[in-house]
């Protein structure tokens, strides 16, 4: 039993001596290998292209991988703002270089603020990162004194954050003696002539078939509201003739979450020959799929924004 233990002490013994030559063997074997290879120097990749980027490091006989990618208002998109290591310093020949590219300004969607309080149409353009910039003051019988009647860009445009909104806020009723149009836009069109009739306007009605309102219902009128009126001054009422026979398509929106992150506020504005509207606005988990039915009227779209910032725009089928 003890010639046994012996015999296998020397086994173990002879084990890791075998195992200790080969780590140092291979150790060297990797020193030498490493030590062949040369020291080159990083080249400065700031300000270039990532096609750039690759045939500079490419030449130096270095790699590159794109570590990260941040909105820059003063950087073109695909353009590398940072590096490391940094360049100058000296690497070995293979040495993988770790850039962060620009996505260019961020860009958001501009508020709807027609119809808000001055005070309201503020809170909102910096809860989306924009700025209020001139505000011009116009008779309205339409709105109250103080709120919003006109908006520059127009709601739901996207434009880079920090832009300028100019606004339009309406001082009352005109005092002058001015006569402005009345807002007859949803309203029965034999009233809406009537009106005009009884104020001494030469008045015109023009049915059409629309599907953006009822039968002999307004939908569209010359002046627009607000237009200040002269006794020369000829009225045109555009109303619904019957039900729009225009051919709707169904189909579904689908879209899906990064999944990596925080909770994020999605919304998903559609686009078609209708106008624009909102399909979907709400705070969803990474990876969350969103699925939405949707009727569509010719050339349609969605415009998809993540937290304010407009990202992609999804193409739909259109008949």
């Amino acid at each position: 039993m003890k010639k046994l233990f012996i015999v296998l002490l020397k086994i173990i013994f002879v084990l890791i001596v075998l195992a200790g030559l080969g780590y140092y063997a291979v150790n060297a074997l990797m020193t030498s290998f490493v030590r062949e290879k040369g020291e080159v120097l990083v080249p400065d990749l700031q300000g270039k292209t990532l096609t750039d980027c690759l045939d500079a490091l490419s030449q130096a006989k270095l790699a590159m991988i794109k570590e990260d990618e941040e909105y820059n208002q003063d950087v073109p998109s695909g353009v590398v703002i940072r590096q490391f290591p940094a360049a100058g310093t000296n690497v070995k020949e293979g040495k993988t270089i770790r850039i962060t590219v620009s996505r260019g300004g961020e860009i958001v969607y501009v508020p709807g603020l027609i119809g808000e309080t001055i005070r309201s149409a503020t809170i909102l353009l910096r809860a989306s990162g924009l700025v209020l910039g001139e505000v011009t003051k116009k008779a309205s019988v339409k709105y109250e004194e103080g709120v919003v009647l006109q908006q520059d860009p127009a709601a739901s445009s996207t434009v880079e954050k920090e832009t300028t909104v100019n606004v339009v806020v309406s001082n009352g009723a005109p005092t002058n003696g001015d006569v402005l149009m009345f807002d007859w836009i949803g309203k029965l069109g034999v009233i809406a002539k009537q009106w005009a009739i009884d104020n001494n306007y030469e008045v015109s009605v023009i049915e059409q078939k629309t599907n953006l309102a009822d039968p002999g219902v307004v939908f569209k009128q010359k002046p627009n509201s607000d237009e200040k009126l002269t006794q020369n001054s000829k009225i045109i009422f555009y109303i619904g003739d019957s039900k729009s026979v225009f051919e709707q398509k169904e189909q579904t929106v689908t879209y899906t979450l990064p999944s990596t992150g925080e909770n994020k506020r999605v919304r998903l504005v559609l686009v078609d020959d209708t106008g624009e509207k909102d399909i979907f606005n709400g705070v969803r988990k990474p990876g969350s799929v969103i699925s939405v039915p949707v009727k569509t009227q010719g050339k349609a779209e969605v415009k998809v924004f993540i937290n304010n910032v407009s990202i992609e725009t999804i193409e739909l089928e259109s008949k």
